[in-house]
């Protein structure tokens, strides 16, 4: 962890139950939840946009900012609440490489080529959430349990990286070359 993960951390300790943000069980792992932010980093190019889609609690859009401020993310959250925590986050960590969006990403009116999201649908749903916005090749990132392998080919999707996170999860990016 660095300084500004440690301040993520309590930040989420302190407003996890009022805003509804993680369970106990997640705050106990937070470590684990940074390790996985890293790696998501280990696949994104230099200097490229991307597209936090469910970002829920920040949770790896939030470590990863803080780990590759060469990055700049957009955080997609349509609760109140937590867009509200996130918008908070950020100007607390002066993370002036992340923006809030508060609302539907299909709402959302920007383009991007690169997509991450964790525990929010199957690689061909959020495909479907962000197919206005993207440009191609378009790469999708996200923590999966098993069966990620059926939704990769679902969607018709080159797998190109795959990273054990622990017993139950893998970081899985596929690559579009041309709309579906």
């Amino acid at each position: 962890m660095n300084g500004r993960t440690e301040v993520f951390a309590e930040l989420l300790a302190r407003y996890a139950a009022s805003a509804n943000l993680v369970s106990p069980k997640v705050l106990a792992e937070l470590p684990v939840h940074f390790a996985a932010a890293r790696a998501y980093g280990e696949v994104l190019p230099e200097g490229v946009h991307v597209l936090d889609v469910g970002s829920g609690a920040g949770l790896p859009a939030i470590p990863l900012a803080t780990f590759r401020p060469d990055l700049t993310l957009t955080l997609v959250e349509r609760r109140a609440k937590r867009a509200a925590f996130l918008d908070l986050a950020v100007a607390r960590l002066g993370l002036e490489n992340v923006r809030v969006y508060n609302g539907d990403v299909q709402q959302w009116t920007g383009r991007t080529a690169y997509v991450t999201a964790q525990a929010v649908a199957p690689f061909d749903v959020i495909y479907r959430l962000v197919v206005h916005a993207a440009d191609y090749p378009l790469t999708l990132v996200a923590r999966k349990g098993a069966g990620w392998r059926a939704e990769a080919e679902r969607l018709g999707a080159a797998v190109f990286h795959v990273k054990p996170l622990g017993p139950d999860a893998e970081l899985v990016a596929l690559r579009l070359e041309a709309p579906r």
